[in-house]
């Protein structure tokens, strides 16, 4: 049994006119390229329209290096064999159907060659039987040899096989249109469904299985499009008949269409079929892909201009001189943010600093601010705290201010009973409370504690109102609101 596509879903194809196969004897060989043999059987059009057959004994070989090697044969007769080995080891061959002609799979490595990366050399040898002659219709072709190539292997600008299991084919199957069909083929007859392929080439072609037997199917249409790009109509003929029975059959290997002249570059084909109004259109198969690669020579060159260019670039003087001047300019600038920054801070500090108890009698408990040439009132620190019933007060700073009493917000049950003394000032024995109030306190006292204000800073804060922190200079005195009796 021959191994499957979807064991080797990635194959180089090496054609029958490479120079690097050797034919032995070159003059038991020769070329065709007519095509004869395309449709004669249901195997298919050879790859490249080309054979290079014999009809004597003789053999080929071909050195390659990769996991997997197998010879793509096309025989007309039946007085034929052949076998093959790779690096002197035989492999397995397989017979042949004579009904298909082409594309016959002669023999494969199996998993023989996995694990290796040195390189092999696979040898053909063809046999005809001894009644066969140069003028017999016996012959036996080579059409192409496939290997599976080393992941290492740039590909470059080879022809390579891709089978519709391999990763980089997707298909859009939500609805369940796509279905195994058999002949290593995933085929759809639901109109809109669609796959995509990605490769990196300059051509590619789509191979696929044209059903015919049992049942006959009629010509429909699909379209591909190629990176997003219009889409192109292609023809999904009908079941055809083969020139060796005359029957209607399933012809295999089959090219539904190539597009070529494509750039350099990474592309993605959607394929997807168009609307018809057919009981029994002809199935969209797709069996695999023959990819062009893209030469190696060419990328690299391509990439070594664009380096070659950027680091010109970079070392002329403009882009140098460029350079420097844009990191002057920078430390230039973070020079004046931080200067700024630090000019907005202490601007700030000395605004709070300018801010002190307001002790011209303006109001109780306001602060004033004379960093921008005025008094401003800021905040009330203080709040006025209600007098003993019946009476009523006036909230001051300093008890200097009045020649009289102040409250002290202490209170007292003998209060309406009291009476001011001869001097003004009450009774420490009856009346309000000795204790109750604030004496008037001399100018001198006041004076040494305004100093002492004065020489007091106060910050305010943006979390929580104002503080009063801890000083190195100056004292700092915690003054409640204070009361006169009226």
């Amino acid at each position: 049994m021959t191994t499957p596509s979807t064991s080797v879903p990635r194959l180089v194809i090496v054609d029958d006119t490479d120079p690097t196969i050797q034919y032995s004897p070159s003059s038991a060989f020769s070329l065709d390229s007519t095509g004869a043999l395309d449709y004669f059987g249901n195997g298919g059009p050879v790859f490249n329209q080309t054979l290079t057959g014999t009809t004597t004994n003789a053999s080929l070989s071909y050195t390659f290096n990769g996991t997997f090697v197998r010879a793509m044969l096309a025989a007309v007769g039946t007085t034929y064999s052949w076998n093959c080995t790779v690096d002197g080891h035989q492999i397995t061959s397989f017979t042949v159907n004579i009904d298909q002609v082409t594309n016959y799979i002669a023999c494969d490595s199996a998993g023989t060659l996995q694990g290796t990366t040195s390189n092999h050399t696979l040898d053909v040898n063809l046999f005809f039987l001894p009644t066969n002659t140069s003028n017999s219709t016996q012959s036996l072709w080579l059409d192409s040899i496939q290997y599976q190539p080393l992941p290492s292997d740039p590909l470059d600008s080879v022809m390579l096989r891709v089978h519709n299991s391999d990763p980089s084919v997707t298909y859009s199957n939500s609805s369940g249109g796509w279905s195994w069909q058999g002949f290593e083929s995933n085929s759809t007859q639901r109109t809109g469904t669609s796959m995509n392929f990605a490769f990196n080439g300059s051509s590619v072609s789509l191979y696929s299985v044209n059903f015919g037997s049992p049942t006959l199917f009629n010509a429909s249409t699909a379209f591909y499009a190629i990176d997003g790009n219009t889409g192109v109509n292609f023809d999904l003929p009908g079941s055809a008949t083969v020139q060796n029975t005359g029957n209607y059959s399933n012809i295999i290997n089959y090219p539904l269409f190539t597009a070529s002249n494509l750039s350099t570059s990474p592309h993605n084909i959607e394929v997807a079929t168009s609307y018809n109004d057919s009981k029994t259109p002809q199935y969209l198969s797709i069996d695999y892909f023959i990819v062009k690669t893209n030469p190696v020579n060419s990328t690299s060159l391509e990439h070594a201009s664009n380096s070659s260019s950027t680091d010109s670039t970079s070392r002329s003087p403009s882009n140098v001189a460029s350079r420097v001047g844009g990191v002057i300019g920078g430390v230039i600038g973070l020079a004046a943010l931080l200067f700024l920054l630090y000019y907005i801070r202490k601007r700030k500090q000395q605004q709070y600093s300018s801010m002190m108890l307001d002790i011209t009698g303006g109001g109780p408990g306001y602060y004033r601010s004379g960093a921008f040439g005025g008094d401003t009132l800021e905040v009330t620190p203080f709040i006025t705290s209600a007098a003993p019933p019946g009476t009523s007060h006036i909230p001051m700073k300093y008890a200097a201010d009045q020649d009289s009493t102040a409250y002290t917000g202490l209170p007292s049950a003998s209060s309406s009973a009291a009476g001011p003394s001869s001097s003004g000032h009450p009774r420490d024995s009856s009346g309000w409370d000795s204790n109750r109030f604030v004496m008037s306190k001399r100018p001198r006292i006041l004076q040494v504690e305004d100093e002492q204000l004065q020489r007091s800073q106060i910050h305010q804060h943006d979390d929580s109102g104002m503080r009063i922190p801890p000083r190195d200079e100056g004292v700092i005195d915690d003054v409640p609101p204070t009361y006169t009796e009226s």
